[in-house]
């Protein structure tokens, strides 16, 4: 056999099953004289249906090609759908186990696809979730291919190295951009807000729905369509939006793999785009003990793919994120009276009482939202039943640690803040949620 075909060719469990069988006859043959002739006849055998196995699996007609599919550019924490074509243009009835080098971030090495490859296209798929912005790298397909005989294996080995971006989610924020401007009825995490005062803008004509100012019915169209129908304005538009976002140490915090600054940008990416939709002007600040990304708030072309491109770049700090910087950032980008929604992570009240003078400032200026998130691990851990010291410790400090959290969004909320505190997965709807309650109320 040639060098090169050695590297090639595995040997099968089957291999080793019957070359265990066989080691096992032998033994026995030489007290039992008629196993040792039968032995030799399985040994016989053997290197026959190998040989055979061998000449099926490297018949020149055995032609087989692959390659991977799929989106140069992916989105963050999106379950994104990979494809394999494999094509053969063999006669022969071949199984295969397909191995495909992963990227190191998706921190997985036990996918193997396997299937029956019939003469023509075959496709195997898989999906991956990714929980990391950056570049990806797919290595090699490895495909291992033996025949109905099973004893040995032929590798084949296709470079298929393939770079793949993953950006902040576009398809969550589409997503969430279909919620929100959805003339159907809404999932939780949304609700209709009708506008307080005086509307601003006349926008169309519409049938009733519950919850709907009854001083702007109509009542012509309603005369003559025999259905209750009111007129709709629109909101004030150009106004300021900026997503400020903390990549201090405490963002660094994971829930199911994600950290809360990701979850905070894809939220964010969501958010700015409904912004941009509305009419009004989106921008970016991030900071932690320096200011990151500063894009003044436009509506313009070209506005959320810079968005995008910047939050792509952000990364969490070891650093405590100074406040005072953000406070001169803003009064350096932000001229007019704006919306802010920050996106922060208070671990504790001390932490959250040395910033609120901060805070406070940038309120009187600016409407602003602050934005914080719950444990869910904690929530899990508080209540749990408690059977013994140790799980009755760390339930007690779990139930103080999430009294703490709403203790210092009180606080924040008695300082005439607005505060969200919300579980990570669920923080883009509520996000958007509050955007429209503010704007439909004329108070940005």
């Amino acid at each position: 056999m040639k060098p090169g075909l050695i590297n090639k060719v595995f040997l099968s469990r089957n291999f080793f099953a019957f070359g265990s069988a066989l080691v096992v006859i032998f033994a026995f043959g030489f007290a039992i004289p008629l196993l040792f002739v039968v032995g030799k006849l399985g040994l016989l055998a053997f290197i026959a249906l190998v040989a055979v196995d061998l000449s099926l699996l490297f018949l020149p007609g055995n032609q087989i090609s692959a390659r991977r599919v799929i989106a140069e550019k992916i989105g963050l924490d999106d379950k994104t759908p990979v494809k394999l074509i494999v094509e053969s243009v063999s006669q022969l009835r071949l199984q295969a186990e397909i191995l495909d080098e992963l990227p190191f971030q998706l921190q997985t090495r036990d996918l193997q696809l396997t299937g029956e490859l019939q003469t023509g296209l075959n496709e195997f798929h898989y999906v991956i979730r990714p929980k990391s912005r950056g570049s990806y790298i797919f290595g090699r397909l490895n495909i291992l291919l033996n025949s109905r005989l099973n004893l040995v294996r032929r590798r084949l080995v296709f470079d298929r190295n393939q770079a793949v971006t993953v950006f902040p989610s576009v398809q969550q924020m589409h997503e969430n951009e279909l919620i929100a401007f959805s003339k159907l009825s809404a999932p939780v995490g949304f609700r209709r807000h009708n506008k307080i005062g005086k509307s601003y803008e006349f926008e169309q004509i519409s049938a009733f729905t519950e919850g709907d100012d009854y001083r702007n019915i109509n009542w012509k169209a309603t005369s003559r369509t025999r259905e209750l129908m009111v007129n709709k304005f629109q909101d004030e538009r150009s106004q300021n939006f900026y997503c400020i976002i903390s990549k201090g140490r405490a963002m660094k915090m994971a829930f199911n793999n994600l950290s809360l600054l990701d979850y905070s940008i894809n939220s964010s990416l969501a958010l700015l785009n409904v912004v941009l939709k509305k009419y009004d002007r989106a921008g970016l600040i991030t900071f932690s003990d320096k200011i990151g990304t500063a894009i003044r708030a436009e509506n313009r072309i070209g506005q959320i793919q810079k968005i995008i491109e910047s939050l792509y770049k952000e990364k969490e700090r070891d650093s405590e994120p100074s406040y005072e910087l953000l406070f001169q950032a803003i009064n350096r980008v932000i001229r007019n009276r704006s919306f802010l929604m920050l996106f922060a992570n208070f671990e504790n009240l001390d932490m959250a009482m040395r910033v609120l003078p901060v805070l406070k400032r940038i309120n009187n200026k600016h409407l602003l939202v602050l934005t914080m998130f719950k444990d869910t691990e904690l929530e899990v851990r508080a209540n749990e039943d408690s059977s013994n010291v140790e799980s009755i410790y760390k339930t007690t400090l779990a139930r103080k640690h999430l009294n703490e959290k709403e203790e210092i969004a009180h606080l924040m909320r008695r300082q005439g803040i607005h505060t969200i505190v919300a579980r990570p997965e669920e923080l883009s709807p509520v996000v958007i949620e509050k955007y429209l309650e503010l704007k439909s109320k004329g108070i940005i």
